[in-house]
């Protein structure tokens, strides 16, 4: 089937804008409104309305996004498949990842992986964990390297063990101690890092009935360590992320058993495409 303009279509919705949709897809903006035309005339009403701030998907686009999401995910599996048959090592993935993995171990898998599939195309998006189990839930992503989260229901594959540090400027006085108990961080000043991603770190201080003053949010986790720097409050992160910083802030572990599992989850191992099974092999390398 041809879903080029199915693609078109959803690239459209996510920039919300013909002409950067055609830019990314390499369509003049005028050939992208013809195919986009086209496609609503076989399916027999309008899926974009057109403002002039750009465009948004009709609630009847809205309601076949899902569907035209799946297929565009069957659509590269039955194409990487077929691929494999006939020997040819290419295809295309949509790897998630959290910040600090995509900086540490992506890079070395990537190079490893390319030298020996060139022809094997991997886009990256780094984001917290909500974001990424809808990109799995709606089929946009191949795979992610995040930590377990209980709420996953694809398949599973561990990768590597980690547990939760305090970020604390090296001037508070918890940055004396040699661990911390979750009931220090009661009332203190911190920065919320990935807000509204049920990070690891809210379900840490939800399991533990622990409410700091939440003063600051920010989505960049090399931000969230430099306002610590600077005193502005404690944070928390992976043990993993922050070996990558120097600086004035005191890594502290926690006294409890808690561990996070890093891993890679994906839709259905079985079903996964030739290149995500390849594309897993370097990343158990890479990360052993």
């Amino acid at each position: 089937m041809d879903t080029e303009k199915y693609q078109a279509l959803v690239q459209a919705a996510e920039q919300g804008s013909i002409t950067a949709a055609a830019r990314s897809l390499g369509y003049s903006p005028s050939g992208l409104t013809r195919m986009l035309d086209s496609l609503e005339r076989e399916v027999g009403f309008p899926l974009l309305a057109r403002t002039s701030q750009g465009v948004r998907l009709t609630r009847e686009g809205e309601g076949l996004l899902p569907s035209i999401r799946g297929l565009l995910y069957w659509s590269r599996q039955i194409r990487e498949q077929c691929n494999g048959i006939l020997g040819l090592d290419q295809g295309e993935l949509f790897v998630g990842s959290y910040y600090s993995i995509a900086s540490c171990w992506l890079p070395g898998i990537l190079r490893e992986f390319q030298k020996d599939y060139p022809g094997i195309r991997v886009h990256v998006q780094e984001a917290g964990n909500q974001t990424l189990l809808e990109g799995l839930r709606e089929h946009r992503l191949s795979c992610c390297l995040f930590s377990r989260h209980p709420g996953y229901q694809g398949d599973w594959v561990p990768l590597y063990e980690d547990r939760l540090v305090a970020w604390v400027p090296e001037d508070h006085p918890l940055a004396q101690k040699k661990a911390l108990l979750p009931e220090d961080l009661e009332g203190q000043p911190f920065i919320e890092p990935l807000p509204q991603q049920e990070t690891d770190t809210d379900l840490f201080l939800d399991k533990y009935q622990v409410h700091p003053d939440f003063r600051f949010t920010t989505s960049n986790m090399y931000t969230c360590w430099t306002m610590v720097e600077a005193g502005l409050g404690l944070s928390m992160d992976n043990a993993f992320s922050s070996r990558r910083w120097n600086g004035k802030v005191k890594v502290l572990p926690f006294a409890t058993p808690d561990r996070l599992e890093l891993g890679m989850a994906l839709p259905s191992l079985a079903q996964a495409s030739p290149a995500l099974k390849k594309f897993l092999e370097y990343v158990k390398k890479g990360v052993g």
